[in-house]
Formats: C-alpha cells, sequence, structure tokens
C-alpha cells in the first residue's frame, strides 16, 4: 500500500475512533444522569458539582449532530471543488469546537482529526505548518483543567463516580483508551504525511535532474542540428554555384573556342559566336545571384520546366556548336518545384560534362515514364571514362536525387551515359 493510501486509512480510523469516543462519553453522561436522578442521589450528586448537569440525552443529540455535520463538510470539502476553502475550514472548525463543548470538555482530541483532515490542504504552500500550528494551540486551549477554571461544566470522572470502584476505572480507562488510540494514529498520520512530503520532494528533484539532462540533450541536439542544417545549407549551396557557374563557364569557353576557329575566316560568325558567349556569361550570372538568395533557377522562374530545358539546350547548342537533342516520351508532366530543379540540373550538368570532358560533339537526351518513375537518360559520343572516379558534379548529382528518393548510374565505356530515375509526386497533368 503507498503513502497516500495508508494516509487516508489512518484518517478513516480516526473518523471512527473520534465516532465511538463521542458516543461513548455522551451516553455515559446521560445514563449516569437518568440513574442518579433515579435513585434519589440528585442532592448528593449536585453538591459535589458547581452547575446543574445537562438534560439527559441534549449532549447526546447535540454532540452526535454536530459530529454527523462535520463528517458531512469533510466529505464535500475532499470531493467537491470548493471555490473558497476558508469558508468551509472555518465551518469545520466551529463543527469540531461545538462537539467539544456539547461533552462539556470532557474530549477534546477531536481537533486533531480536524487538523489531520486540512492538513493536506496545505501541502506544498508557504503556510503548511499553519494546521499544526493551530492545531496544538487549540487542543491545549481546549483542555478540561483549563477550561474549568473559567466556566462551570462537569468533568467525565465526576460522573463515573457513581459506579462502584471496579466499574469506574473500567469506564475511565475506555475513555483514556480511545483518546490514547487517536492520538497514536494523529502521529502516525502526521509521521505518513512528512514522508510522502518528503518522497514528493525527492521525486520532483529527482523529475528536475531528469528535465535537466533531457535539455542538455535537448541543447546538444540543437547544437548538432544547426550544424548539419548549416552543412546541408552549405553544400546545397556549392552545389547550386558548381551547377551555375560550370555550365556557364563551359558555354562560355565552348563558345569562345568556336569564336577562335571562325576569327580569321568570318567576323560575322565571330560577332555571332561572342554575342552568344555574352547572353550565356548574362543569364550565369543571374543564375549565380539567384543560387546565392537561395532561389531557383533563373529559367524555371520565368517558364515551365520543359520550356526551360528547351531554352538550355538552345543555348549550349548554339554556344558549343553541339548537336543536343531531347525526346520527351514522358508526356508533359507536372512536377512539385524541387522535383523540377533537380531534373533541370541533372540534365544541366550531364550536358556540361559531355561538353568540358567529354568533349562530345553530339547529345542525345531522353525523358520516359513507367507508373511514378520519371527516367532521364544522357548519352554522348564523347571519349567515355573505362573507370569513372565521381567528382564534385556527380556526387551533387547524387545527393540532389536520393532526398527525392531517387537513384542515379552512370556508363563510360562507350561514350558516356547517364541515367536517373526520379519517383514522381503528381503525375501528368491531365492525370
Amino acid at each position: 500500500m503507498d503513502t497516500s493510501a495508508l494516509k487516508n486509512s489512518v484518517l478513516s480510523f480516526m473518523k471512527s475512533f473520534n465516532f465511538i469516543t463521542v458516543l461513548y462519553i455522551s451516553v455515559i453522561s446521560a445514563v449516569t444522569i437518568i440513574k442518579i436522578g433515579n435513585s434519589g442521589g440528585a442532592v448528593l450528586f449536585l453538591k459535589k458539582v458547581n452547575t446543574l448537569p445537562p438534560v439527559p440525552g441534549r449532549m447526546l443529540l447535540t454532540s452526535l449532530s454536530f459530529f454527523a455535520l462535520l463528517m458531512v463538510l469533510m466529505y464535500m470539502h475532499d470531493n467537491y471543488e470548493i471555490k473558497h476553502q476558508w469558508y468551509i475550514i472555518v465551518m469545520e472548525f466551529i463543527c469540531t469546537v461545538s462537539v467539544i463543548a456539547a461533552l462539556q470538555v470532557n474530549y477534546n482530541g477531536i481537533i486533531l482529526l480536524f487538523v489531520a483532515h486540512i492538513m493536506k490542504y496545505f501541502e506544498g504552500s508557504s503556510q503548511r505548518l499553519l494546521p499544526l500550528i493551530l492545531g496544538s494551540t487549540f487542543f491545549l486551549i481546549f483542555d478540561f483543567n483549563a477550561c474549568s477554571n473559567i466556566i462551570k461544566i462537569i468533568s467525565f470522572e465526576t460522573y463515573t463516580e457513581y459506579y462502584i470502584g471496579t466499574v469506574a476505572a473500567i469506564l475511565i480507562l475506555i475513555k483514556n483508551l480511545f483518546t490514547t488510540l487517536n492520538i497514536i494514529f494523529f502521529i502516525v498520520y502526521t509521521i505518513l504525511h512528512l514522508r510522502e512530503q518528503m518522497d514528493e520532494k525527492d521525486e520532483i528533484n529527482s523529475l528536475y535532474g531528469q528535465l535537466q539532462a533531457a535539455n542538455r540533450e535537448l541543447e546538444n541536439y540543437a547544437a548538432e542540428s544547426e550544424k548539419l542544417a548549416q552543412t546541408r545549407e552549405r553544400n546545397r549551396l556549392a552545389r547550386e554555384i558548381h551547377d551555375t557557374l560550370g555550365h556557364t563557364l563551359t558555354g562560355i569557353i565552348a563558345g569562345i573556342d568556336a569564336a577562335s576557329a571562325v576569327a580569321d575566316v568570318s567576323p560575322e560568325m565571330l560577332k555571332r559566336y561572342l554575342s552568344l558567349v555574352s547572353d550565356v556569361a548574362r543569364q550565369g550570372m543571374t543564375d549565380v545571384r539567384r543560387s546565392v538568395n537561395e532561389l531557383r533557377p533563373d529559367a524555371l522562374e520565368q517558364r515551365d520546366l520543359l520550356s526551360a530545358i528547351h531554352k538550355m539546350i538552345s543555348q549550349m547548342g548554339a554556344a558549343s556548336k553541339v548537336t543536343i537533342t531531347l525526346d520527351n516520351s514522358a508526356g508533359r508532366l507536372s512536377f512539385g518545384e524541387d522535383e523540377e530543379e533537380v531534373i533541370y540540373r541533372i540534365i544541366q550538368e550531364s550536358i556540361t560534362n559531355s561538353i568540358r570532358h567529354g568533349k562530345a560533339d553530339t547529345v542525345g537526351i531522353r525523358m520516359t515514364r513507367e507508373y511514378n518513375i520519371v527516367t532521364i537518360t544522357v548519352r554522348d559520343n564523347g571519349v567515355g571514362a573505362p573507370n569513372i572516379e565521381p567528382g564534385f558534379g556527380l556526387t551533387h548529382m547524387k545527393e540532389r536525387l536520393d532526398m527525392l528518393g531517387g537513384k542515379i548510374q552512370v556508363d563510360g565505356s562507350d561514350g558516356f551515359c547517364l541515367v536517373a530515375e526520379i519517383p514522381i509526386r503528381w503525375g501528368t497533368e491531365n492525370d
């Protein structure tokens, strides 16, 4: 049984013992008064006391009525939401004092019951010691010896003097037994209450320690996440700049080579190639600015994916004198922005590699679709590469595809061939 349940059991025992004690004292007092009246010993009894005894049965009725009201108030306090707790606490105290008064201060142990009951409502507050202080004070105030000097009351021992010595001793013993048991249960309750408070404090300290540890872990995680995010962002920007600058510089170099080849032959062709080189450079500069600003390629901002790819192919082919073709059998597809950017960059990087490294003069691009997989195949007639060592461009293409759940295959045995498979989310525009 846990501490809280044990506390409730002890409090229930205290209620039972207090009820029995109140009933016992009031019944013995009432019965004794009746016996004295019937035996003609009233005159002798009145000589022993300085006041008239209560009417028989009044003590019993009054004390039990106030005790019952006290139990009702405690039940309401425990089981219902009370907006102003101080009101009901004051009412409980009034009932407690009324029971003591009805018994002519022959029993004050009920104060311990009252204190034990309200202790839990002061848990965790700065006033948690208030019930014990007030309870101890009132326990001393409502003592028979102290009150008998102020008011005229009759002690329980005076009532028991009517009986034979042994009977009187037994009656007093029973009353003292109930009083002692009530005190013992109160002490046990207080110990359990303090133990529960200590256990709760230890639990709070433990939870606080766990919270601090979790907070440190979160801080470490946040720091690692920030580093990871920074690394990912650096890699993304590096990919963007590589794709943009690599594509642009390749186009410029190819255009300059073509211009050099016709410089002595045709000034008009030279001007044309230089004009194309200028257009590629301007477009590259725009794309670099947008990459630095974390934007999509300018071509995708201005037009749809297929139109942007066609424009890129046209510019690269015109500047490099490389024949670049596009065979789109996948139809007009509806992609997300991240998918469009990956497809555009893969085709862009593949053309750039074919011209820069493969020395190709023909590049063929084919787009197909099977279910929700779009396959992009880029093949050139360049020098190829029997042993392919993934460079910056291929590595970044793979990273881009990994983010979309795609995959890439390369083959350099006959020219160079790149196959990229991309799962798409949306399908065709007519789906």
